[in-house]
């Protein structure tokens, strides 16, 4: 909020809260089915939150339909914790979705966990999508493991336009000298120090988090949320800068944005006369349906993360709602190359482990499969060290939507012995090797996805700037046009730029039409 000192962003936080409480249902008081925007988008994570807020800054009136709840700072209880399994962590179902393990309520909560056959992936449900349950970091990819990535997009203007632009717009900054010295952030410095030894590179990538906030905590002038490892769920403090915050809250601003919680789309049709009509059904937190309408929209603009985008599409095509034939759906989905790597440390490192997610480090010395780690700090005993190892998978998998159970699967040739998952393997050693730890490899249990990709990847389901083949006006604009693959890096930030690339192109011509 570059515009806004705190007290001003408290004093309209609470009037957005007035307006969207907490566990509130369908945003929106009575049925909406008359009303008719020019766009909807579906989602609000961070390709959702930057399309809704271009959309309305150039006149389009625009309504967001977001399945989750719409989460408001309301004290320290207000989000669940690391380790406290209850209903709010979870979206419908019966374990918790961060662990698997836990038995919890069923209930409108954060994140959703999605079984495949090989392995678990996890997407945000919630305004905010996936920025109010991700680590925090936005690493920008480097140049020429981008350029092969991704052909179609220049690097120079996703360095020179993009990445800033969502990063000012965010209010990102690296973790500053003082709080890094401090001793919560003890096992950040040892990080830094063994991956130079080890012929890394490091660095301290931009972290979607207000530093001052963190900083009160660790003076005792804030409760400890962030600084304490309490950062995936929210912050109970107010640190974490997701987009609720930003982009959305801009959006809300220009008057022509609409957000829609508790509002999950069951179905898309193609209209006759052009445009959409998408099924919608509104649900309270206890997942009781209270509404059923049909909005409809001249465009449409999807951003429910892979796993949902891909769900919806292939739903609707299965059904006729969508004939255009598009068989790219689904594929070319992969894990974004994460490989959970743990440590028991020879040295162990006193105290909490300061979150959220801010250093990091490359190792290229294999050219052909560069491996980025990032240091994972979590509330895990002071002998274990938790890195997150990423590459360029060599595998690609697919979902696939079965209409008997109503739900979508995910099929994936677990990479165990391909040449990306030996590099990081061979990095974690060569890491190992200057901490002197030891490797948990095996005690992470299932694996877990934290970075679900792929879907309706530009060149393949859709062209450069996300918009569908075989459909006009249906673009997407979220981590589903990404192939399997940030490029070694955490994807929150190339999603958004990406959004903010395909929203400048096309906006303009929507306006004219």
């Amino acid at each position: 909020m570059r515009s806004l000192t705190r007290r001003q962003f408290v004093q309209r936080s609470s009037l957005v809260a007035a307006a969207a409480t907490l566990g509130s249902a369908c945003s929106d008081t009575g049925s909406r089915a008359g009303a008719r925007p020019r766009a909807v988008v579906i989602g609000s994570g961070f390709g959702g939150s930057v399309a809704a807020l271009r959309l309305g800054q150039a006149g389009i009136s625009t309504v967001v339909l977001e399945r989750g709840q719409q989460w408001t700072l309301a004290g320290p209880d207000t989000f669940p914790r690391i380790g406290q399994p209850d209903r709010r962590t979870t979206w419908f179902g019966e374990v918790e979705a961060l662990t698997g393990a836990a038995a919890v309520t069923p209930w409108a909560g954060m994140l959703e966990r999605v079984a495949g056959d090989t392995l678990d992936a996890i997407c945000g449900a919630c305004v905010g999508g996936g920025s109010l349950v991700y680590g925090g970091v936005l690493i920008q990819p480097q140049r020429e493991l981008f350029s092969q990535v991704f052909p179609q997009i220049n690097y120079d203007d996703m360095d020179q336009v993009y990445y800033p632009r969502v990063i000012a717009e965010i209010g990102a900054a690296r973790i500053p000298d003082d709080v890094l010295a401090s001793q919560n952030y003890a096992a950040h410095r040892a990080f830094l120090e063994d991956a130079r030894a080890a012929g890394f590179a490091v660095q301290r990538p931009h972290t979607g988090f207000d530093w001052d906030i963190i900083r009160r905590e660790i003076n005792g002038r804030e409760a400890a949320a962030a600084s304490v490892s309490e950062y995936i769920y929210g912050c109970n403090s107010g640190a974490k800068l997701s987009t609720d915050k930003n982009y959305l809250w801009h959006a809300r601003a220009t008057g022509k944005v609409e957000i829609r919680s508790l509002t999950e789309v069951v179905m898309m049709r193609e209209r006759d006369s052009g445009g959409y009509a998408l099924e919608c059904r509104c649900i309270n937190a206890q997942g009781d349906e209270l509404e059923r309408y049909e909005l409809q929209a001249d465009y449409v603009f999807l951003a429910a993360g892979s796993l949902n985008t891909s769900k919806l599409l292939l739903k609707s095509q299965l059904a006729g709602g969508l004939h255009g034939g598009n068989d790219r759906i689904g594929q070319r989905w992969g894990t974004n190359g994460d490989q959970l790597m743990l440590e028991y440390s020879s040295r162990p490192v006193s105290g909490p482990q300061g979150g959220p997610a801010c250093v990091a480090a490359i190792d290229a010395s294999d050219a052909a499969y560069p491996v980025t780690f990032m240091h994972s700090p979590a509330r895990v005993p002071v002998d274990i060290q938790i890195q997150l190892a990423m590459s360029v998978p060599d595998a690609s998998g697919e979902v696939v939507y079965d209409a008997d159970s109503g739900r979508s699967m995910i099929r994936w040739p677990r990479d165990v012995d391909t040449p990306a998952a030996r590099a990081r393997v061979d990095s974690f050693n060569r890491l190992l090797t200057q901490t002197g730890g030891t490797s948990l490899d095996g005690l992470a249990g299932r694996p877990t996805v934290w970075h679900p990709l792929g879907g309706a990847v530009m060149g393949d389901a859709c062209d450069h700037i996300g918009q569908l083949y075989g459909y006009r006006n249906l673009f997407v604009v979220d981590g589903s046009l990404l192939p399997g693959t940030a490029a070694a890096a955490n994807p929150s930030l190339t999603i958004a730029a990406n959004a903010e690339r395909i929203m400048e192109q096309l906006v303009p011509r929507l306006v004219r039409r």
